[in-house]
């Protein structure tokens, strides 16, 4: 049996857009000779299209368009998802076989299995998913057709991006073909009494090759959705506060790899905060991005508010408009972003980024309205220890992101006590703080279970939470400490922090436990 396997792209939301892409593969599928044509679940619709479910008319128009794909079964069958109403009128996703121009009985083979799919990157998932359809395949001693979908789609808060990787195995569980990840694709199969044969493929070698890592997989994924997002916003270009720091860097890269260099405009708004470290480390990531790149100082806009605001008294209240400590900390971050960044991508037709990761969101080190602005945020999933993969995955044949933005402490450079030449920065310590939070989010333990472990020896908490524990007994001096710095941190988790967090920009999502998706974010 010649099979034609079709990874298509999918529009969410616009079924009459994926029947002609469909009728496009179909048309190419009969051209090659192939008995049977196979697209991916919600091929017609997408799966993530939110209240259109609800909407009769669309439940209507993906159904009709479902009727003339299998119009479209002549000389060759269909095999395809989309959605049929039920007798409740609940909307059912369901995999559809068409012969003779008509909606048939269900698909049926003596010798092969075909799953349809759609779904989305989450790191280490697909690797779990060959290991399951190998067990299948030895189990019931049958061929297995996967075909997944190719796009990306959204929730609302969090931008998903459906990846690809269609897979071909013989019944002995021995994988074929793949096909590649984030890009449509198309084939060519035969399936005989000795297994699957490749006749024909739009996928190059290396597109199928295995080899990647997880945190280059990681970076296609996020480079991706970033590309298809901006498309679908209407947005050609980018600008992005360049602090000198590791995220900010890792934000420019990836832009530069979905846009083009000449799309990101890299902007340095020092203060007397800011390190010449960090200020030639900003400069020097522009140069090996061939982006352009401009310093904005902002110490005048900064005493022009502080003055004003100075001069300023309320009816009916005492309180000083003295601008200082935290609250000139979050000036600075807001004027660089709200004000500056905002006006100048006004002027150069883009939109602003978020650089934040979820290091810092899941405990709310940002500052609302400053640097949680943007039309995405491209690291919201992924944990500080992890931005630093990606810039050493960035720089593996190269340097790209500068030396000085991995090697100096994180910092956010407010004050003279963030300065990253005596060693000073952040209050999180990423290689412990990340796996703690990791514990409360990925694992959904809580602050007591989180007491309770410690207490139970120092060296087993850390092996559990995979912390290094010659680093645990160096930054900790007693339990006692070590337990105060976790209410700290798990009272701004579940306090001040879900203000913020709910209020960022969509998440690019890369794992399977992004915030605020278990519980949604409930105000509690």
């Amino acid at each position: 049996m010649k099979i034609f396997a079709v990874q298509m792209k999918v529009e969410p939301g616009k079924p009459e857009i994926n029947f002609e892409t469909m009728a496009a593969a179909i048309a190419r599928g009969k051209a090659a000779g192939a008995e049977l044509v196979v697209f991916p679940e919600f091929a017609l619709t997408g799966s993530m299209v939110g209240d259109l479910w609800a909407e009769q008319s669309f439940v209507d128009t993906a159904v009709a368009f479902g009727e003339k794909v299998a119009a479209l079964a002549d000389g060759i069958d269909i095999l395809f998802g989309n959605v049929i109403q039920d007798e409740s009128g609940c909307v059912v996703n369901k995999a559809f076989f068409a012969k003779d121009g008509s909606l048939a009985s269900d698909f049926r083979s003596e010798n092969l299995i075909v799953r349809l799919s759609s779904m989305s990157f989450v790191s280490g998932r697909a690797a779990l998913l060959k290991v399951d359809l190998q067990a299948m395949a030895e189990n019931e001693k049958k061929s297995i057709l996967y075909v997944n979908a190719v796009g990306t789609q959204n929730t609302g808060k969090f931008i998903y991006a459906i990846e690809g990787g269609s897979l071909a195995l013989n019944k002995d569980g021995t994988v074929i073909f793949a096909m590649p990840k984030f890009e449509a694709a198309e084939a060519l199969l035969e399936l005989t009494a000795e297994g699957w044969k490749v006749l024909s493929t739009t996928a190059t070698d290396s597109a199928t090759s295995s080899a990647d890592t997880e945190i280059s997989e990681i970076r296609k994924a996020l480079v991706f959705m970033l590309r298809e997002n901006a498309k679908r916003m209407g947005i050609k270009r980018v600008v992005i506060g360049a602090s000198g720091g590791i995220d900010s860097a890792v934000s420019a890269a990836l832009y530069v790899e979905a846009l083009g260099k000449e799309n990101v405009f890299l902007i340095n708004m020092p203060t007397r905060f800011n390190s010449d470290t960090t200020k030639n480390a900003a400069r020097d990531l522009a140069d090996n991005l061939g982006t352009p790149y401009m310093v904005a100082p902002i110490s005048e806009m900064l005493n022009a508010v502080c003055n004003s605001l100075g001069k300023c008294k309320f009816v009916r209240n005492g309180t000083s408009m003295k601008v200082e400590g935290i609250n000139y900390e979050n000036l600075q971050a807001r004027t660089r972003s709200a004000s500056v960044l905002a006006t100048i991508a006004s002027v150069v037709g883009g939109g602003i980024t978020c650089n934040g990761n979820k290091s810092e969101a899941i405990v709310g080190y940002c500052t609302l309205y400053g640097d949680t602005c943007g039309i995405m945020a491209a690291l919201g999933d992924l944990w500080k220890t992890q931005v630093y993969a990606l810039a050493r995955d960035f720089n593996k044949d190269r340097e790209i992101i500068p030396q000085a933005s991995i090697d100096i402490p994180a910092s956010a450079e407010l004050s003279e006590a963030m300065n990253v030449d005596e060693g000073k920065g952040d209050p999180i310590l990423y290689p412990y703080h990340d796996r703690l939070f990791a514990y409360w989010i990925e694992e959904n333990h809580s602050l007591e279970e989180s007491i309770q472990l410690l207490k139970s020896g120092a060296e087993n908490f850390c092996t559990t939470l995979g912390a290094d524990f010659a680093y645990f007994k160096q930054t900790f001096a007693t339990e006692e400490a070590a337990i105060a710095d976790m209410k700290q941190w798990h009272r701004r988790y579940r306090g001040i922090a879900l203000a913020k967090r709910i209020q960022m920009p969509p998440i690019l999502m890369v794992s399977g436990h992004p915030f605020g998706r278990g519980l949604g974010e409930a105000q509690l």
